[in-house]
């Protein structure tokens, strides 16, 4: 079944409406800021932490080192 219907989505030249072919259409999708400072930022500074023990004397072996995915994160939907 299509999204866009082919009668009432056209225009008079046949094609599909310009206002069916905007990028917001409905998909969710996480917005770039939100993702930036609930995801990256506190992956970067947990990697910093990190390295600053290592750097301190702390044993790289024995320790937890944060997940190299983006996961676990919060969601924004």
């Amino acid at each position: 079944m299509s999204i866009r219907n082919k009668s009432k989505d056209r225009n008079a030249g046949g094609r599909i409406s310009r206002k069916f072919t905007s990028p917001g259409d409905g998909n969710m999708n996480t917005p770039s800021w939100w993702t930036r400072l609930h995801m990256t930022r506190p992956r970067r500074l947990e990697n910093k932490g990190a390295c600053r023990a290592i750097l301190r004397g702390a044993d790289p072996d024995g320790m937890t080192y944060p997940p190299g995915n983006h996961k676990p994160h919060k969601y924004y939907w």
